[in-house]
């Protein structure tokens, strides 16, 4: 199995140096409107340049199955990743961002629901899990609880995934990418700090029999240096 973590385009709370001012469910800015598109391209026609993928280096990416989290950003991100691939998007709840959904003075909040996730993204496959009263609608998550929701990401990969031909794209957060990484690779926790990424950028692993391979992490060839965020 191939998989391909990707970081959503720009959003709103991103621009916040401070976080002052941030919302709980931030949309795309024109950035991120203009990154997803690129990335959405380099997915359907750029070389994946892994060695290990038959072809070589030069070979394209070949999604097969193309998962998201729920929040905003990364609906809007793989929407024109799946019109580029032609595969419909998944939604995985366990990838979403460390927290949830959150905002000083509110107790719990709901995400968004069923019904507007099928209005604004139709294509998008939903699971059942998620109902009209919205994905999320529970407390702020802990940093414990993170940990355990990314070693049950990495165990699942593992158990479905490992031993197939899939070519897996997930677009996810940089705090959980961060997260899956250390359960993937460490089995526990990386701290802040040492592993960023850039706005859409791709980090890459392959699993080969019984083998995790790091290909490249942050990958950003598709984005030109002013869209670089």
């Amino acid at each position: 199995m191939y998989l391909y973590l990707i970081r959503h385009g720009q959003s709103f709370n991103n621009t916040l140096p401070t976080g002052e001012g941030r919302v709980a469910d931030p949309p795309l800015t024109d950035a991120g409107e203009k990154q997803a598109p690129l990335v959405a391209d380099y997915l359907a026609n750029g070389a994946a340049k892994d060695p290990y993928l038959e072809g070589g280096a030069t070979a394209g990416f070949g999604i097969t199955r193309l998962f998201t989290s729920a929040h905003l950003r990364c609906l809007q991100t793989s929407k024109p990743i799946a019109e580029a691939l032609r595969i419909d998007p998944v939604i995985w709840p366990d990838v979403h961002e460390e927290c949830g959904i959150w905002l000083d003075g509110y107790e719990t909040l709901p995400g968004l629901t069923r019904s507007e996730i099928t209005e604004r993204f139709p294509r998008v496959e939903i699971p059942e899990s998620i109902t009209n009263q919205g994905w999320w609608d529970r407390p702020i998550e802990t940093e414990s609880e993170w940990v355990e929701r990314a070693g049950r990401v990495a165990r699942q990969l593992w158990d479905d995934y490992a031993d197939t031909d899939e070519r897996i794209a997930i677009v996810t957060h940089g705090g959980f990418i961060k997260d899956l990484v250390g359960a993937l690779v460490t089995e526990g926790p990386v701290p802040n700090g040492l592993l960023s990424v850039r706005n859409t950028s791709i980090t890459h692993f392959s699993f080969l029999e019984g083998e995790l391979i790091i290909g490249y992490v942050n990958r950003i060839d598709h984005l030109p240096p002013d869209l670089v965020t």
